[in-house]
């Protein structure tokens, strides 16, 4: 790759005047090893390697060679990428030479390109015997594994080369929103006669436009004149290019930002040489206007380019500024590599976050460039890295924080692959190699797009569909979270999915609805629905209460225990049951009843239900009746005939009611008495509240509170049969409408139906 890493992040533009004049009385051998050190010096690495090459061929005949000699040469084949010659001498020098671990590093370097990579590993081990503490031959070694794997990685590119016929060399293709591509090409000497980069001895980069489909279109004469074809060809005209190095390009998704690679025209001196560094320009586009303004990370200390933008306006771009991997350490000088950085452009007032560096799960201490963020989100990129299998290998990264995915075969090869594109909605893309002759040429490629879509549906208990509800959708990998709403169907729409990312699904729920989630992992192309399914949270709790022959009871005193710590005393109704939401801090706990001639009874009321599919939760309550000892029989509470003088009898069951009401000392009794219809209405009115009054003041005497207990008359009108007035009966029927009655009384203001469900 003439245009490769050393070209980008460490490219000088040097004088080309070199000190030629021969001092009279040097010698023929000093002059050519300062004449190569020079052209060396300058990165003119194409001339200086034929001399390096007769000075070490003559070194090596001597009977103390200077080893420096064949260092020098790799250096310069390698530099120049002869990768034949570097793989020559790079074996002399291991060899036979005084070898470093550099050297070393080098050669294996050159075994790679030259697609030799079986012998990598031999060739490692015995650096290793040499150098067993080298940090770099170690790395290599733990990373042997990885990058005999990445030998035998394929994927499912189809490649082509997009472009023939050119007499440069060309990379870097971006689409063009008028049609064909932009690209990189050294095609062209514009702005100068033999304006060559000295390292290569070619011409300098310009920025090219070419349509496939246009270049077979034939045109009129008048449609395309001969001087401008002839002048200009593909050279792209819409900006005014530099005499140095220009390109990369791209755009951002909305197509109003441009980026271009340039150089300095100011060099930064480190020592005697003079360094170009590289510059990111950046333009706003409004149709064919380009204006340019500031990215202020630029610098003549360190190189800075290779900018791809996404559509929330974060911008990744390269460069070997401090805070990056370390190279090396000489001295107090400090080689930083080339590192991926981020930043975020707010258009609305032109600024940019300060440049974050994306880390070691991206970066490492070789060269990461060309980064291209997709639409996405993936991160692609080149690097000498990541046990490449020779030169730039393409990986790819989603930014979460896993090790970058090396593509594989056949986008990857043993030379430089780089400056990937793609569109992931269509499969199609390009990208740049030199596997042909060590000639940067553009490959088009297509791709198996994956199609995999997921749809939820939510559903209650019971199967009812729920609509308009929100479901949230995250994916794992990326944290990028996502709501959709339900539709009348109980669906959402279609999701589209990546591939190998896990999502997780979920339905909150509400005061009502209980939540519910899943996870989903898209590995292969489908369409899938994911079923949710909720119960009721907000349920209404009934609470029945029998007796031992499942008859429901009314008049059932319930000391209801809240969760708040306060207490509700409330009495059945006819059905025997009270009905209630439990929610909240007056969340119902438990449940004592009472009632005479039953043995108490309670429940404790669970806070929640598990998979409760039903808008009721039913409780049963069962009393038992009381020992025939403790059985209150009112019906021995006799009188004499137009009497209300209690009997003996009578008192034995009012005593039994007496030890009922001091064991439940809250209990508020309404004792009544009867009368059947014989007798005059108000006589019978009379005589039954005398008869229930001394019921009463006989319980008081034996210490009962006045105002726990009331006596109640109601004389004949509340009959229990037809014996009204004018109707005969027999002695029998009359008798049934002759009694007493006790009635636990409902606490005032504390109706059963307070909360109206109570029934």
């Amino acid at each position: 790759m003439q245009y490769r890493a050393q070209d980008i992040f460490k490219m000088k533009q040097l004088s080309t005047l070199i000190a030629c004049i021969l001092l009279l009385g040097v010698h023929a051998q000093e002059y050519k090893i300062k004449y190569a050190t020079d052209l060396s010096r300058q990165f003119r690495y194409t001339e200086s390697l034929p001399v390096w090459e007769e000075l070490a061929t003559k070194t090596m005949k001597s009977t103390s060679p200077d080893w420096n000699f064949l260092r020098n040469t790799v250096e310069a084949a390698y530099m120049s990428e002869n990768y034949r010659k570097a793989t020559t001498w790079s074996a002399l020098l291991t060899s036979k030479g005084k070898s470093e671990a550099t050297d070393w590093i080098r050669y294996m370097n050159s075994l790679c390109y030259m697609g030799q990579t079986q012998r990598v590993a031999g060739v490692l081990d015995t650096a290793l015997l040499k150098f067993a503490s080298d940090t770099a031959l170690l790395a290599r070694k733990s990373g042997l594994e990885s990058f005999n794997q990445h030998l035998s990685n394929t994927s499912e590119h189809v490649i082509r080369m997009y472009k023939k016929g050119s007499k440069g060399e060309e990379f870097g293709a971006f689409p063009y929103d008028k049609g064909g591509i932009l690209f990189v090409t050294n095609e062209y000497n514009s702005k100068a006669i033999n304006k060559q980069y000295p390292r290569t001895g070619q011409f300098y980069t310009d920025i090219a436009w070419y349509d496939s489909t246009k270049n077979v279109k034939e045109f009129k004469f008048y449609q395309k004149p001969f001087w401008t074809n002839f002048l200009y060809k593909n050279r792209w005209r819409d900006i005014e290019q530099t005499k140095s190095h220009d390109g990369p390009i791209s755009f951002n998704p909305a197509r109003d930002l441009m980026f271009i690679t340039s150089n300095f025209e100011e060099k930064d001196i480190e020592g005697k040489m003079k360094y170009a560094r590289l510059k990111q320009r950046v333009f706003k586009v409004d149709g064919s206007a380009f204006t340019e303004f500031e990215f202020p990370f630029n610098s003549i200390q360190y190189s800075t380019g290779h900018a791809s933008m996404d559509a929330k306006g974060t911008v990744y771009f390269v460069s070997n500024r401090p805070g990056s991997m370390i190279k090396s350490i000489t001295g107090k000088d400090t080689t930083y590599s080339s590192d991926i950085w981020k930043t975020t452009f707010n258009a609305e007032n032109d600024e940019w976050s300060e440049p974050v560096n994306l880390g070691p799960t991206v970066n490492t201490t070789e060269d990461e460039m060309f980064p291209f963020i997709s639409n996405w989100g993936v991160l692609y990129f080149s690097s000498y890295g990541w046990n490449s299998i020779g030169g730039l290998d393409v990986f790819m990264s989603e930014l979460d924080g896993n090790t970058p995915e090396h593509i594989g075969a056949p986008l990857n090869s043993n030379a430089d692959d780089f400056a990937y594109y793609v569109d992931e909605e269509t499969g199609k893309g390009y990208f740049s190699s030199n596997r042909e002759q060590f000639k940067d040429r553009i490959y088009a490629f297509n791709k198996p797009v994956f199609k995999a879509d997921l749809m939820v549906e939510l559903k209650d208990c019971k199967g009812k569909v729920l609509k308009n509800q929100t479901i949230k959708i995250k994916d794992l990998k990326n944290e990028e979270l996502i709501e959709l709403t339900t539709d009348k169907n109980g669906k959402t729409e279609a999701l589209d999915l990546r591939k190998n990312h896990e999502y997780k699904i979920w339905f909150m729920g509400d005061k009502n609805l209980t939540p519910d989630s899943a996870s989903f992992k898209a590995t292969m192309p489908i369409s899938d629905v994911v079923s949710l399914s909720t119960y009721f949270k907000q349920y209404t709790t009934s609470l029945k209460v029998l007796d031992q022959n499942k008859n429901p009871l009314s008049d059932v005193r319930l000391n209801i225990y809240k969760h708040n710590g306060t207490v509700q005393k409330l009495n059945t109704t006819v059905s025997g049951t009270y009905a209630w939401k439990n929610e909240g801090a007056e969340r119902v706990d438990s449940i004592v009843a009472n009632l005479i001639n039953h043995e108490d009874a309670s429940i404790i009321i669970p806070a929640t239900v598990s998979g409760n599919c039903v808008d009721t939760v039913n409780y049963t309550l069962t009393l038992l009746d009381k020992q025939d000892s403790e059985y209150i029989r009112l019906d021995l509470v006799l009188y004499n005939f137009d009497k209300y003088f209690l009997r003996p009898e009578g008192k034995v069951e009012l005593d039994k009611l007496v030890k009922y009401m001091k064991s439940h000392p809250d209990l508020k009794v309404e004792l009544s008495s009867h009368t059947d219809s014989r007798g005059s209405d108000k006589y019978n009115m009379k005589l039954s509240k005398q008869r229930a009054q001394s019921c009463v003041d006989y319980i008081v005497a034996q210490g009962i509170s006045k105002k726990l207990i009331t006596a109640k008359g109601y004389g004949e009108t509340k009959l229990l049969n037809k014996c009204k007035n004018g109707v005969w009966c027999s002695v029998d029927d009359h008798q049934m409408n002759r009694r007493t009655e006790l009635k636990l009384i409902t606490p005032e203001e504390q109706e059963l139906d307070n909360n109206k469900l109570g029934n």
